[in-house]
């Protein structure tokens, strides 16, 4: 049986071929969780979807611009 999947693949935010990534490449990643508000939540799936990038992606790119404007 060959049939086609009624949903489009996602493609791998962390393969070297993503044109998109600024994140940091070292080492292993560890998954967390983390809460937010809502709304909070909301507003930043929708600039990450502007911007062409997934959920995680988005936040870790502004924790790592925070830390650097903190001197970190």
């Amino acid at each position: 049986m060959n049939k086609t999947l009624p949903f489009r693949k996602r493609e791998n935010p962390l393969a070297s071929n993503n044109q998109n990534s600024t994140a940091v490449e070292n080492g292993p990643r560890e998954k967390y969780t983390a809460t937010m508000d809502r709304a909070l939540r909301k507003k930043v799936k929708i600039a990450a979807v502007e911007k062409g990038i997934v959920f995680s992606q988005y936040i870790e790119e502004a924790v790592i611009e925070k830390l650097e404007r903190e001197g970190y």
